[in-house]
């Protein structure tokens, strides 16, 4: 059975000084327009989806569900949940120094209250054991969910890397753990070693069917509008590693998922025919035009307000895109 390895505010002073140490612009933040994150993270509607499916492998942890369903407000108010964090994860990837510390501050404060216990035995985890959402095992696989969803995607999506660039990718995410508290060294080392952690977690017994993952499943697949629910549902059937799947009762891989799966990706690969102030995140222009010195124009605003909400709509002005 397990334990948490929680991470104290002392190890997540220490990740956050070794961040600032690690930047050498801080008006470009951690990363910059030649990095693999920029880029990876650029379209809006492979990112979308990729993060659906990182939440999808999220509540496939017992520990990670049952933290959702306790204190998450996504059963309440589920667009405003997943705008929230849209926004602090884009100011990690995009924002500038400042606001990358701010946002990583926020989020290790908000997760400190996310504690309980869990309710029964599942997988490895024994009833009554307790688990924490700054505990090191959980946060490592988030991290990972996170960056298995958004480089698959766009490798689907836009284009396969090398794996040379996948490696380079996976090296570029550990300056981004390093906000939540993750220490380097706690990470596979490479690329190949991530592939390995990712294929291990899903056929170890970690991640397993609980109450908890049922009942967060059950709910963002009502929050799928019925028209693109099956296709939605084949598409990440598909995505997701096959113990996965499994563990979240989606629909089984057979030529209708795979139909289902062949519909979703044609019209994401549409997406990359857009003109740019569309097709690209707005934290993204907005961070292309921080740097330069330059302005967003209206097209971007209004993608902003969209995608993130009124609260995230403070984007410079400018005459156009």
């Amino acid at each position: 059975m397990f334990s948490p390895i929680p991470v104290s505010q002392d190890e997540f002073r220490a990740c956050i000084d070794e961040v600032r140490q690690s930047v050498t612009d801080p008006l470009v933040g951690l990363y910059g327009p030649d990095s693999l994150m920029w880029e990876v993270n650029r379209r809006t509607a492979p990112y979308v989806l990729a993060t659906a499916q990182a939440a999808f492998l999220d509540v496939a942890h017992p520990w990670i569900a049952k933290g959702v369903a306790e204190h998450s407000t996504i059963f309440t108010d589920p667009k405003m949940r997943a705008r929230k964090t849209y926004n602090m994860l884009t100011t990690v990837v995009y924002g500038d120094l400042p606001s990358v510390i701010r946002v990583s501050r926020a989020v290790y404060s908000l997760h400190r209250g996310v504690e309980g216990t869990v309710h029964a035995d599942t997988g490895p985890f024994a009833a009554h054991a307790p688990y924490a959402a700054n505990e090191r095992n959980a946060l490592i696989w988030v991290h990972a969910a996170s960056w298995y969803s958004r480089l698959g995607m766009y490798e689907r999506v836009v284009g396969p890397l090398s794996d040379a660039d996948r490696d380079r990718f996976w090296q570029e995410t550990k300056l981004y753990a390093l906000c939540f508290g993750i220490r380097r060294e706690t990470l596979p080392a490479t690329y190949a070693d991530f592939e390995a952690y990712v294929a291990d977690m899903c056929g170890n017994g970690q991640l397993a069917a609980s109450d908890s993952s049922r009942q967060v499943m059950s709910f963002l697949s009502d929050t799928i509008p019925p028209g693109a629910r099956g296709s939605l549902l084949a598409f990440y059937s598909v995505c997701l590693p096959e113990p996965v799947r499994e563990i979240l009762e989606l629909p089984a891989v057979d030529a209708r998922t795979r139909a289902g799966h062949r519909r979703t990706l044609a019209g994401l690969r549409a997406t990359n025919r857009l003109p740019a102030a569309v097709r690209d995140l707005p934290p993204y222009r907005e961070a292309m035009a921080r740097i330069s010195g330059g302005f967003v124009g209206p097209v971007t605003r209004g993608m902003k307000v969209l995608v993130g909400g009124r609260a995230s709509s403070r984007a410079p002005r400018a005459a156009s895109d």
